[in-house]
């Protein structure tokens, strides 16, 4: 379990992931030939899924309206702190990592020129930048025990509550009871929501259709032609995100090895060759849309719920 500070210093990371964590893993080996093989561009242009959407974003929050969520979420804390005498800044939004949005890299690389320079890693520029926030945030001082008491309440660490004083661990802070969940507790309950407004169901339903997709006739059918497809190139992979995550192809000091950087661009070019993200992008909204007329009336009540959290937080961000 996190700390209280710590879920805020992660703000940013966790709006910059999400279209990772919701993608699966697979393994695969690249055949011997492969080390040979030195494409240098795709066999045709590629499709850019982060032009795409999901029927699952109707009821999840644009990337702009989860920002406006989390900063009217720190106003609370920010004010409820104030009221105990406590004077805490959190700590800058990390700069962007990784994928634009929840569906730029959900079926795999796509951008001919990026993984011609870095195979399927992050721009080493923006990765130097990200840990470099990061290691400026974990240098910050951190509140005190007491604090992250107040912060957190009962959702913060054991070790934490355990080196508190007794009277915060009693719930009273400078003579004041510590509301439920501390005030990140009441910030929430406040706004209605958790500060990235993604209900479990909704949360749960988006999870779910990336692996069900897989399964998908016409998408195992494109798969295997991509199969097929990178063995006539050297490679030896049952499906795409399987070249993605070779645990051979990790950063490192010197950049992306040749290997990768090949494998990346025979993988790019029999995507386009299948249209394998189109195929998996259709058969993932198929799924989607069966889950939304199975659950119509639960999202319609998500809905409702997220419209009225971002109502709250717009009328917290606008008072003084």
């Amino acid at each position: 379990m996190t700390s209280s500070r710590d879920s805020i210093l992660r703000t940013g990371a966790a709006l910059a992931v999400t279209a990772l964590a919701l993608t699966g893993c697979s393994a695969g080996q690249p055949g011997p030939a492969a080390a040979t093989v030195s494409r240098t561009v795709p066999a045709g242009p590629a499709a850019d899924p982060s032009a795409w959407t999901l029927p699952m974003e109707a009821y999840r929050p644009t990337a702009e309206q989860t920002r406006t969520l989390a900063r009217a979420e720190q106003k609370l804390v920010d004010r409820c702190l104030k009221g105990f005498g406590i004077d805490w800044k959190p700590a800058p939004e990390l700069p962007e990592i990784g994928p634009k949005n929840l569906l730029d890299w959900r079926y795999g690389i796509h951008d001919a020129a990026m993984s011609a320079k870095f195979g399927y890693q992050v721009d080493p520029a923006q990765q130097a930048r990200y840990d470099q926030a990061l290691r400026e945030a974990d240098a910050r001082p951190r509140p005190s025990d007491d604090v992250e008491l107040v912060l957190g309440g009962t959702d913060v660490p054991a070790e934490i509550r355990e080196k508190a004083s007794p009277e915060v661990r009693g719930g009273v802070y400078a003579g004041r009871r510590i509301p439920e969940g501390g005030c990140f507790g009441e910030a929430r309950r406040t706004l209605g929501g958790s500060s990235q407004g993604v209900s479990p169901l909704v949360q749960r339903l988006t999870y779910d259709s990336y692996p069900a997709s897989t399964r998908d006739p016409r998408v195992r059918e494109v798969f295997a032609r991509w199969s097929a497809c990178m063995k006539a190139e050297g490679y030896t992979y049952p499906a795409p995100m399987a070249a993605n995550d070779d645990p051979r192809f990790r950063p490192r000091p010197g950049g992306p090895s040749r290997l990768e950087i090949d494998t990346a661009l025979a993988d790019l070019g029999c995507r386009a060759t299948y249209r394998v993200a189109e195929v998996w992008h259709d058969a993932e909204t198929r799924i989607q849309r069966a889950a939304i007329t199975r659950e119509a009336s639960a999202l319609a009540a998500d809905r409702r719920a997220l419209d009225t959290t971002l109502r709250t937080a717009a009328g917290v961000l606008a008072r003084p």
